[in-house]
């Protein structure tokens, strides 16, 4: 166990790219808030939301004598190039997959770190544990959770990647005044949830997964029922985030990744000609993006669903 300054990682933090990044002392969360949602259902098919239910609270559980929480931030605010196709793909999922990327730059950060302390002691995770990721960089001071249940940044809005390194030194702490932890970032603004065309949003009860259109494209491994609106996308969704005003004014990140997204608007403009999509272009889209996370299949149902919903 040992003692870290927080200047150092967060210039390790700004080489890697990250745009924001705060700290917190770990203990055991707040969190029946989870523990509601998944009561109300709203979790739909995913069940995997259930388990390791001490681990979401309690992030210690990660790590052998666990004393901090890093949460990091990564913009995507880039170029959208889905905007003249008849399909969208949504904005997150526009370049590499943010797993490998990310924790790549965390592992990095962990070896400079092991360069100047050799018993430090860390784990990275970018939406790979059960971790509550928004409730934790909350607590971090990176942001407040919005009406769209996202977490919004004062500075970059709710288009960020969240990941975190649980570590067994201490650091210095972000200071979140309780004035500050009870302010809204929203107001009494509720374009999200008047934008969302299935009402998956609420203002009391958050989201209702089975209503989301990113939870039907992706997490839902059957067809989308019928009668749910897609608004054309076909991986992910971007609505709420889209209408929200903290992104009209966030600051632009200019990290591109042109090789991916050339490809997306190459398959886009195949898939807006024919309908349907090849397997070898599809395999292709798996290796250089986030959608590897569904089967052809799945993605051909998707296309599907957005194609004939106004027929």
């Amino acid at each position: 166990m040992g003692y870290i300054p927080f200047r150092i990682i967060s210039a390790l933090a700004e080489q890697e790219g990250f745009c924001a990044v705060g700290s917190c002392r770990i203990e055991k969360a707040e969190a029946d808030f989870f523990d509601e949602w998944l009561d109300r259902g709203f979790h739909s098919s995913m069940s995997y939301m259930e388990n390791y239910k001490e681990i979401r609270k309690d992030p210690s559980l990660l790590l052998c004598g666990a004393k901090s929480l890093i949460s990091f931030l990564y913009s995507y605010n880039d170029e959208r190039i889905d905007g003249d196709f008849a399909f969208k793909i949504a904005h997150y999922a526009q370049r590499k997959d943010y797993h490998y990327v990310i924790k790549s730059k965390l592992n990095n950060i962990i070896s400079k770190l092991k360069e100047q302390y050799p018993f430090f002691e860390a784990r990275v995770f970018t939406d790979s544990a059960p971790i509550l990721e928004r409730y934790w960089a909350e607590k971090c001071g990176l942001g407040r959770i919005g009406k769209s249940t996202l977490l919004i940044n004062k500075d970059y809005g709710s288009k960020v990647f969240l990941s975190e390194i649980v570590s067994d030194f201490s650091t210095d702490y972000s200071s979140v005044s309780e004035t500050e932890k009870m302010k809204s970032p929203c107001g009494k603004c509720r374009k999200c949830i008047d934008a969302c065309p299935n009402g998956a949003l609420s203002e009391t009860l958050g989201l209702n997964a089975a209503k989301c259109i990113s939870y039907q494209t992706i997490e839902n491994k059957e067809n989308i029922p019928a009668g749910l609106k897609t608004a054309e996308y076909i991986y992910g969704c971007d609505i709420c985030t889209e209408v929200c005003p903290w992104n009209m004014k966030a600051k632009r990140t200019s990290v591109q990744d042109p090789q991916t997204k050339e490809l997306i608007k190459l398959v886009l403009s195949k898939i807006e000609q024919n309908l349907t999509v090849d397997k070898s272009d599809f395999n292709l889209l798996k290796k250089k993006s986030p959608i590897n996370r569904i089967k052809y299949g799945k993605f051909l149902s998707n296309i599907y669903s957005a194609g004939t919903e106004n027929d």
